[in-house]
């Protein structure tokens, strides 16, 4: 999967805006997928939840905090689903040598260049949101920050551009996947993926990170996009062990 960066105030950054904030309202088992389409919104998803959750105060606190939007009111189609257990099977997720690893240079440049604030504008036609916002830590989103947080250490000493990471956490460590041009690296696949297993992929440390990524405030994927993230460090540069 490779992200593309997305203009808060453009009508798909309002729809995933919008799918991020309603899922601060539900766990991390929970896909929320916001359409818009034109005079309503269709809020779709599903989670393990059996509580249901009422959109409409959720709707008005949005309105209070995001009057940049300038809407008076939201008409909203409820079709979440509650009480499903759906596991997450794992995907590919794509990562460059950045400041932002989920972005690639001509995306940074984009963001970088970004002056003026976009009119927001209502095309004829649908726009829903997208992965990672509306998704869940345990639906993807944690692996998607995980995957960064390696990235940050393992290019550093491979000399690639990039690298793609595949996890599936109902397999373990056994599953592991990855896609690295090394032609440029005194380092081989297979060393790599030791490292990963040995020094990344551990419980402990994925733990230790998951505390981390759970303190985040998702909706600054969008506001804040190039800053700082809590998963932004480089705590295991010492036990990288390159022989």
């Amino acid at each position: 999967m490779i992200m593309k960066y997305i203009d808060l105030n453009s009508k798909k950054g309002f729809v995933n805006l919008f799918a991020d904030y309603i899922l601060g309202y539900f766990d991390h088992k929970t896909v929320i997928e916001v359409s818009d389409c034109g005079p309503f919104l269709v809020v779709m998803g599903e989670t393990e939840l059996t509580k249901v959750v009422d959109l409409g105060p959720v709707k008005e606190q949005f309105l209070k905090e995001y009057t940049n939007y300038n809407l008076e009111n939201l008409n909203i189609i409820d079709i979440i689903t509650y009480g499903v257990e759906n596991e997450y099977k794992g995907q590919w997720f794509k990562y460059y040598d950045t400041e932002r690893p989920i972005y690639s240079e001509s995306e940074v440049n984009k963001i970088e260049n970004k002056k003026e604030k976009t009119k927001f504008l209502y095309p004829p036609m649908t726009i829903t949101s997208q992965f990672p916002h509306g998704y869940g830590l345990d639906k993807g989103r944690f692996d998607y920050y995980f995957g960064e947080y390696v990235t940050n250490h393992i290019l550093t000493i491979t000399n690639a551009d990039s690298i793609e990471i595949k996890f599936r956490p109902d397999l373990g460590v056994e599953d592991l996947m990855l896609k690295i041009n090394l032609e440029n690296s005194l380092l081989g696949k297979k060393h790599v993926l030791n490292l990963l297993l040995d020094v990344f992929y551990t419980k402990e440390n994925r733990d230790e990170l998951r505390k981390l990524i759970e303190s985040y405030n998702y909706i600054d994927d969008l506001r804040l996009p190039l800053s700082e993230k809590p998963w932004h460090i480089k705590n295991k540069i010492e036990d990288i062990v390159v022989v």
